[in-house]
């Protein structure tokens, strides 16, 4: 009698253990489902030069003025695993995710770099307002942005260790920006290297404007 009342409880358990692995499932599939929606919202209208290069793209190098005065070049990171992060000046998403991509860049795995289109005053600004304790370049006329082909911020893309795109994303929240580190929504496989896009390919959409969930962007 003892026996099976044990076997009984064992299997309740069991039972119990099983439907909250597939709950949890079931609330991680609909976090990402949200968060792809939040993106999708954020880089319409959908046209060239919005939502961002694909995973599996090279990618495009740059040379910045960071915050703190010296160049800084994605060269420079050569080998390392790198979070870019496109920031801009009054998006209030992009001060309120500085905690945490300074935890990411403080466990030393990820190379956290952001780029701020904004003046080197304002840019200075916002670094100290943010907390930032990672790298902080500055950017004109959405120069990189157009390369990247992403108007929306923050947006954020992995670049691996070959300097290959692994995946990309909006990151609006802590949650978001694990979901990009993780590539949960990229199926490509960054080991298939690309060319550089050419800069002037992607700049067919000068003068428009294009609406992000965290701020609204105007080219110049």
């Amino acid at each position: 009698m003892i026996i099976a009342l044990l076997i009984s409880s064992v299997l309740l358990w069991l039972a119990l253990l099983f439907v909250a692995f597939v709950l949890l499932g079931a609330l991680r599939s609909t976090d990402v489902l949200r968060w792809q929606l939040e993106e999708l919202k954020a880089v319409t209208p959908v046209r060239l030069g919005r939502g961002g290069l694909k995973s599996g793209k090279r990618a495009p190098d740059f040379k910045l003025l960071s915050v703190v005065g010296p160049e800084v070049a994605l060269a420079d990171y050569a080998e390392r695993k790198v979070l870019l992060v496109f920031v801009q000046t009054g998006c209030a998403p992009c001060h309120a995710v500085v905690p945490e991509l300074n935890r990411v860049h403080q466990r030393g795995d990820v190379q956290v770099l952001a780029i701020n289109n904004a003046a080197p005053e304002a840019a200075r600004k916002w670094v100290s307002e943010a907390g930032a304790e990672f790298p902080v370049l500055m950017q004109e006329n959405w120069k990189v942005s157009k390369r990247y082909e992403v108007m929306a911020t923050p947006f954020a893309f992995v670049i691996n260790e070959k300097g290959v795109i692994a995946s990309k994303g909006i990151v609006n929240s802590k949650k978001q920006i694990g979901f990009v580190l993780d590539g949960r929504r990229d199926e490509a496989k960054a080991e298939h290297q690309e060319t550089e896009p050419n800069e002037n390919e992607t700049n067919e959409s000068n003068g428009s404007e294009s609406h992000s969930h965290a701020k609204e962007l105007e080219h110049v």
